[in-house]
């Protein structure tokens, strides 16, 4: 009898020992740090290699003609770009991709440029708050309406 519980004491250990390395090794393949650029910045080599998502601002977009190769730059602002990463991607980039867009790359950093991940560029979409031209600036002066004022008689 103490040989088996012993075998089932073995047994259930290596099952855990097996199931905690096992997750251990999944959550260290998936896990990706969010991080500002002047977080990468302040400290690249810690994040050198590593599977990052940062969040900035493009600036200077530029595609190679007949490809889908880009190089730009994230910037931690619009206006003051104090602290700025290169970056190139290959692939499809969305819509709302331009300079100044508000962005967020996946990829890795890789000595001063981050490479993005295929399909690893979010842009946001422009904000539905924004201020829109009033109806006349919009119609081209006119404004739309049922009104009779005017109208001959």
């Amino acid at each position: 009898m103490p040989s088996t519980a012993l075998k089932v004491v073995l047994t259930t250990g290596v099952l855990c020992a097996a199931f905690a390395g096992l997750l251990w090794t999944t959550m260290q393949e998936g896990a990706q740090f969010y991080l500002e650029v002047e977080e990468v910045l302040a400290e690249p080599a810690e994040w050198e290699g590593k599977p990052l998502q940062v969040h900035g601002y493009a600036a200077n977009v530029m595609r190679r003609p007949d490809s889908l190769d880009w190089r730009f730059e994230i910037t931690d602002s619009v206006e003051n770009r104090t602290m700025t990463m290169n970056a190139v991607y290959s692939g499809i980039v969305p819509d709302t991709f331009d300079n100044h867009a508000e962005v967020v790359a996946t990829g890795r950093l890789v000595g001063d440029t981050f490479h993005i991940d295929p399909d690893g560029i979010m842009a946001k979409c422009p904000s539905k708050y924004e201020e829109q031209p009033s109806v006349g600036e919009a119609a081209g002066g006119y404004v739309s309406g049922t009104g009779t004022a005017g109208a001959g008689n």
